[in-house]
């Protein structure tokens, strides 16, 4: 039995994603579950992240920089993993549709 909360585990998990990508905006809750095993939290979020504007480092530019930059912002997803007993974050990997 998981000693963490669903909360707990959220709340941990949010203040990773906050440190480890700073740069992420228009943080949503997309999905937490525990694992089959009870050990691990899965807390997915999604975010948007602007996209690097090629100008900006002097790059020439051409039609493709110019389209992506007019492209703007792309929406991330990963899974933040939580321990189910110590609270302790355990890492993140790429969210993969099921």
């Amino acid at each position: 039995m998981a000693k963490v909360d669903f909360n707990s585990a959220v709340s941990v998990a949010r203040e990773n994603v906050k440190t480890l990508v700073p740069s992420a905006e228009n943080l949503t809750l997309e999905e937490a579950l525990i694992s089959q095993d009870g050990k691990m939290y899965e807390v997915t979020f999604s975010y948007d992240l602007d996209r690097d504007n090629p100008l900006r480092f002097g790059i020439a530019p051409d039609n493709i920089s110019r389209l992506a930059s007019l492209m703007g912002r792309r929406r991330e997803y990963k899974v933040f993993l939580v321990d189910a007993h110590t609270g302790e974050f355990r890492g993140f990997r790429k969210y993969k549709e099921q």
